[in-house]
């Protein structure tokens, strides 16, 4: 188990990092938003690699 110290360094580089991402979870939400209210979504989507 880490000291306090490291958990709190870990906690801020995650924080980071989402914070560096939020601008393309942003626009992923949009698009699936105006996907939505079209009704283009996909009522049977297929699993597939997120890469």
């Amino acid at each position: 188990m880490g000291s306090k110290e490291n958990i709190e360094e870990y906690l801020e580089r995650l924080q980071k990092k989402l914070i560096a991402q939020l601008p393309k979870i942003r626009k992923e939400i949009k698009v699936y938003e105006d996907k939505l209210k079209k009704g283009e979504l996909n009522q049977n989507p297929k699993p597939s690699p997120q890469f």
